[in-house]
């Protein structure tokens, strides 16, 4: 379990923007020297700077989480600027699909390379230097709500978020007994680009909605940074909306265990 944070380092993919930044920020005021990874120079470019306003360790690179040769070359960057690496998060993605049969095969198969397959690539790089470093670490894999809930219609988004909360669980288990750790972030409703672009397309009442459910991606980095302190597995960002679905999810399920088998179990 990770306690100490100043002089730590972090590699955050998806980092320059939204969730990724917020959490970058936090750890920046940590003392920690901070690594972005991001697809887009100019994200990156304002990032950094921002970010250097906090803290000169920063580091930014343009790197692609499918490409995993491109993932070895960043991490022969972060251990000869700074050592090994302690904090990997996992946070590049993308959206995609509507409903299973609208959505073409490429886009499937797209999202899925970086949603899961991104996670997949940055374990395979980092993980194995992580626990030969003997110190204390955790892995941090963005999901999403839609990763426990399938509501609307987000086929090919929802089903590689899905994914992510089992890799992790299953990642976790793997881990115990050594000095890393692993967290799955579960946000549902965050002030991001994403979903600033999201509200310009919506009618004023769904507008209004997302809005007043939004969590700053800020408080994200927040939570991120309390979950591995605490060597939480799941971390929710707000305790009302993403609640009551939970809830709502858990009786669904136990409902259908009760209409299975009314009378419980046979050894009961």
């Amino acid at each position: 379990m990770m306690q100490e944070f100043k002089g730590k380092t972090a590699f955050i993919t998806g980092g320059a923007s939204g969730i990724g930044f917020g959490i970058a920020k936090t750890f920046a005021k940590q003392g920690m020297n901070v690594v972005i990874g991001d697809v887009r120079d100019d994200r990156l470019k304002h990032a950094e700077g921002q970010l250097k306003e906090i803290t000169d360790n920063i580091i930014s690179v343009n790197v692609d989480v499918t490409d995993r040769e491109a993932l070895h070359a960043v991490s022969d960057k972060i251990k000869s600027a700074f050592g090994p690496l302690n904090v990997l998060c996992n946070n590049a993605g993308r959206t995609g699909g509507g409903k299973v049969l609208d959505t073409p095969d490429d886009r499937w198969r797209h999202v899925e390379e970086v949603n899961f397959w991104g996670p997949i690539n940055g374990i395979k790089v980092f993980l194995p230097d992580m626990l030969q470093s003997g110190e204390s670490g955790h892995i941090v894999n963005t999901s999403s709500f839609s990763g426990i809930h399938g509501h609307g219609n987000q086929s090919a988004y929802g089903a590689s978020k899905f994914a992510l909360v089992g890799l992790s669980e299953f990642l976790r288990n793997d881990l115990e007994g050594t000095p890393v750790s692993v967290s799955v972030l579960c946000p549902h409703v965050v002030d991001t680009p994403v979903i600033g672009a999201l509200k310009e397309r919506v009618d004023p009442k769904v507008r209004e909605m997302i809005e007043a459910m939004a969590v700053a991606a800020d408080v994200v980095g927040q939570q991120v940074l309390s979950a591995i302190e605490n060597d939480e597995f799941y971390i929710f960002c707000d305790g009302t909306d993403t609640k009551k679905m939970l809830e709502k999810r858990c009786e669904t399920m136990l409902a259908a265990i009760e209409r299975q088998f009314p009378g419980g179990s046979e050894d009961e």
